[in-house]
Parts: structure tokens; C-alpha cells; sequence
């Protein structure tokens, strides 16, 4: 814990300021950005994450370009360090906490971003299996239409050979 609270020293971190992380690491939730060539273990200020919530926090992670974070003023400096985190400017608290993989610890309005995580958790949850849902209704969707198209194309070309070939055998019997 001492080592800790050296190290925020070292770094200089303050509240209310946003650090951009030179790298980032995730795995099963589990956070760490780099600043100032030292490795800081991070938490997401103000949510609990589900199972899914750690899996889905790590793959915003991973895909970002850019990650940077704030300590709110009400944090205590705890390890691993409460902070908001941003993903290619994106807050990852209300991204996890619209798709349904979070919630809201403490709704406090005096936190930084408790607004955005309140109007978040008021939406409906837009579930990733949901949106990933539409996506295949819409495949199949597509596939439905084309198997329809097919058919109706190969029954118009029997329908067509069959009056052609009609018309021949009264053109052969008329001559």
C-alpha cells in the first residue's frame, strides 16, 4: 500500500485531470496503464462488472487506440486505483453499463460522470447478443429473400420452356 501511494506521488497524479496511458493491459478484467514508464493497476471507478462485463472491458480495451483515464475527486487512492476510464474517448463505465455488463455502484450526483452512468442505466440495455441477433436476422433475412428470388426465377423459367415448348408442338401439328 505504501509503495502505492509513492508511486501517485512519483507519477504525479491528481484528481480531476485526465492522463493519457502509454500502454494498457486487460486481461479477465484485471487493468494496468502505463504512465510515466510505470505500471499502475486501475479499476473502473463506480461500476461492478459481470463475468461478461470483464471479458467485454477488456475487448474495448484491447481494440482502442488511444485509453486515458481520470481520478475523480471523491476516490480514495486505493490499489488498484478507482479511475474513469476512456477508451478512444469513449467512457468504458457507460459503454459497459448501456450494453447490460455493469452496473452502477453508488449513485452519488456528486461523482464526475454519474450523470452519463444514470442516464446509461435508465436506456434500455442494447445487449451485444441482441445487436448480434439483428445482424443474423438480417443475414437470414437476406438468405430468405434469395432462396425466394430463386425460386420464383427457376419456376418463371419452367413455366417459360413449358409454353415455348407448347407452342412448338401446336406450330408442328398446325403445319
Amino acid at each position: 500500500m505504501t509503495f502505492f501511494l509513492l508511486l501517485i506521488q512519483l507519477a504525479g497524479l491528481s484528481w480531476n485531470l485526465t492522463y493519457t496511458a502509454e500502454e494498457w493491459n486487460c486481461d479477465q478484467g484485471q487493468i494496468t496503464v502505463v504512465l510515466h514508464e510505470q505500471s499502475l493497476p486501475v479499476t473502473l471507478f463506480d461500476i461492478e462488472l459481470t463475468e461478461t462485463g470483464k471479458t467485454r472491458a477488456c475487448e474495448i480495451l484491447n481494440q482502442a487506440a488511444s485509453v486515458t483515464f481520470e481520478i475523480d475527486d471523491h476516490v480514495a487512492q486505493t490499489t488498484p486505483l478507482p479511475v474513469w476510464l476512456f477508451a478512444d474517448g469513449e467512457l468504458v463505465q457507460r459503454l459497459l453499463v448501456e450494453e447490460g455488463a455493469a452496473s452502477v455502484s453508488i449513485s452519488n450526483p456528486d461523482y464526475t460522470y454519474a450523470a452519463q452512468l444514470k442516464a446509461a442505466s435508465s436506456k434500455p440495455v442494447i445487449a451485444r447478443s441482441a445487436v448480434s441477433s439483428v445482424v443474423e436476422y438480417n443475414r437470414r433475412r437476406g438468405e430468405v429473400g434469395l432462396a425466394f428470388l430463386c425460386f420464383a426465377t427457376s419456376g418463371f423459367l419452367i413455366v417459360w420452356m413449358l409454353s415455348v415448348s407448347l407452342r412448338r408442338r401446336r406450330s408442328e401439328r398446325n403445319s
